[in-house]
């Protein structure tokens, strides 16, 4: 463990309100709901210009109010020379298709594959468009696969999607192949398609921001009958697999590719999924529609947060319902979310670690870093960004309260690692110098004693109240 030194280099005079600043109690902290969401007008255009003043939220009827606001559609490239955690084009708003073939019939894939090739061979840009199939033998094959090293900064000349038909065909097989006996086993077909979206959601959570799943299927039911008149109940493994989505950061828009009437145990089943994390059900079958409308909405992406009342945690399942006061604006969010009674433990030192070892910049706050040679010999002199609109700060009389934690490593060769120590920040603003860093942003200074080795550093801000992380990565060869 190496010693690294922090210093405030703010205009305003920071160094007494951090040097002095009381800690913020961690266990008293507030226990927030997190709410991803997105905005369309009445013409399912996206709204990328909606203020903490015109949401409006009630948890199980009772107003509340948010206590954080991002817009993700706000956020600055990095200045010239500066390094930041902004997402890759091909990581940015990301949207996985996973085309159903499992549970769809023989004579729907070909109407299903010719609407695909419609929707993607148009698009002007795919970079953040990844495709799947769940195959006939419930296995999940890539037509193009998510990225698991950082991807190239720089937008593709030609969008993938050109090559659509062939690059479908080749991983799909025949489309008229013979049906194996799992198509007809209900209970493995579900259990196979909840599978699948359990790996999306593993190999989504490394990668940053709000994702979406585009699941184009017939559905599966939410019960299946056994023997002596008994049914299985899918619905609690379907909680499950949403959790983990949702802590992935990643909503199911469903696109029923259902013909004629609509299958009612397949629609209740999508309508949970939607409803436990935030996705949009597209009925109908209209795949042109659904991909047009999730790209779009995909450039509209926001988050809030709100401190719901202490007696809030009572372990059942919570109806939320989130709104704009804006006329014509709808608010794509999820509707429910389970109370439960003790929050779910975190090791922190294995969620940095992840952090730290992830080709990926985390991005739930937004950095930007600017280096230069230190004044001492192998030292570096980071410029550190924040942006204030991504920190929980607590009012408190008339100050705001904050507790942030720096750490660093320096990223060796043969993916070794050193480590400095931790620094926690602890934040006591006056309105005046709040308001300020809520225009021009926080700026801090960072020196790091480099080894001759490193490649790299990797920066990790930690808000210790909000419970949100972010990294971004520095080049020192």
């Amino acid at each position: 463990m190496h010693a690294s030194r922090i210093k405030l280099t703010t205009a305003l005079a920071l160094a007494a309100c951090v040097a002095f600043a009381q800690r913020v109690d961690e266990a008293t902290a507030p226990r927030l709901v997190t709410l991803n969401f997105s905005a369309t007008d009445a013409q399912d255009h996206p709204v990328t210009d909606l203020t903490a003043a015109e949401i409006q939220i009630s948890d199980q009827g009772k107003v509340v109010s948010t206590v954080a606001f991002r817009n993700d559609s706000l956020r600055s490239p990095a200045a010239a020379g500066e390094f930041s955690n902004r997402p890759a084009p091909a990581v940015s708003h990301i949207q996985v298709i996973l085309f159903d073939v499992l549970n769809l019939s023989l004579g729907d894939r070909q109407p299903a594959i010719d609407q695909i090739v419609r929707s993607l061979e148009k698009l002007e840009s795919s970079d953040s468009l990844y495709f799947y199939i769940l195959n006939q033998y419930g296995d999940l094959a890539a037509v193009r696969a998510l990225p698991d090293a950082a991807p190239d900064p720089r937008a593709a000349a030609t969008p993938w999607t050109r090559n659509i038909r062939p690059m479908l065909e080749q991983t799909m097989g025949p489309v008229a192949a013979v049906q194996p006996a799992i198509q007809r086993d209900v209970m493995l077909r579900v259990q196979r398609s909840y599978a699948s979206l359990e790996i999306l959601a593993g190999r989504l959570a490394p990668l940053p921001g709000r994702k979406n799943v585009l699941w184009l299927t017939f559905g599966v039911p939410c019960s299946v009958p056994l023997q002596n008149s008994q049914f299985w109940d899918c619905r609690p493994n379907l909680g499950k697999v949403a959790v983990k989505l949702d802590q992935a950061n990643v909503a199911v828009t469903p696109v029923a590719l259902q013909t004629g009437v609509a299958d009612v145990e397949s629609s209740v089943t999508l309508q949970e999924f939607v409803d436990l994390t935030g996705g949009k059900l597209y009925p109908g079958g209209n795949i042109e529609r659904a991909v047009a409308n999730s790209i779009g909405q995909a450039r509209s992406s926001y988050r809030v947060q709100y401190n719901p009342p202490a007696n809030n945690w009572d372990g059942k399942l919570h109806k939320i319902r989130i709104s704009s006061t804006r006329k014509g604006i709808t608010l794509q969010a999820m509707q429910s979310y389970t109370a439960d009674k003790t929050p779910a433990p975190v090791n922190e030192k294995d969620r940095n670690a992840a952090l730290f070892q992830s080709p990926f910049d985390a991005s739930d706050i937004s950095l930007s870093v600017a280096a230069t040679p230190g004044a001492q010999p192998h030292t570096l002199h980071l410029r550190i960004g924040i942006d204030m609109q991504d920190l929980l700060l607590v009012p408190r009389d008339d100050r705001f309260a904050g507790q942030l934690t720096f750490s660093v490593v320096a990223l060796l060769p043969d993916n070794q690692m050193q480590t400095y120590a931790p620094l926690p920040v602890n934040l006591n603003l006056t309105a005046e110098q709040h308001d300020k860093m809520s225009r021009d942003g926080m700026h801090l200074g960072h020196d790091v004693t480099l080894p001759e080795s490193a490649k790299k550093i990797r920066l990790l801000v930690m808000d210790r109240i909000a419970n949100t992380a972010a990294t971004v990565t520095i080049p020192v060869e």
